[in-house]
């Protein structure tokens, strides 16, 4: 079957026409907006963002930093960012603080 042989899936709508507008089927946007505010219809125009005051940034160390992905229980993931909050500290500089305590409790036990 070549191209040429293709039917036109949009020969029929060739009768199909748009409608003229004329002046009073264009509605005032002024009214709509009115319309709209009376009846309890938000406006669709986004809203600005306001940063969360209770979140920091995280960032901008001089070592470069890698992805650690680790599953845990939701009251650990809780404590780890609470702890991170209460020392003003990046995540990665705490678990990095409690590997070395991890470390210091383990030669301590081992030296008795």
């Amino acid at each position: 079957m070549t191209s040429d042989d293709r039917v036109d899936p949009f020969a029929s709508l060739g009768q199909f026409k748009p409608k003229a507008v004329d002046a009073h089927s264009v509605a005032d946007p002024a009214v709509i907006e009115k319309i709209s505010a009376d009846n309890g219809f938000p406006s669709r125009e986004a809203q600005p963002v306001q940063p969360s005051p209770g979140k920091r940034a995280r960032h901008k160390s001089a070592e470069p930093r890698v992805q650690l992905n680790i599953k845990v229980t939701q009251a650990c993931h809780e404590r780890f960012y609470t702890m991170a909050e209460e020392r003003n500290v990046r995540l990665g500089d705490l678990l990095s603080a409690a590997l070395d305590a991890l470390v210091m409790v383990e030669s301590s036990k081992t030296k008795t």
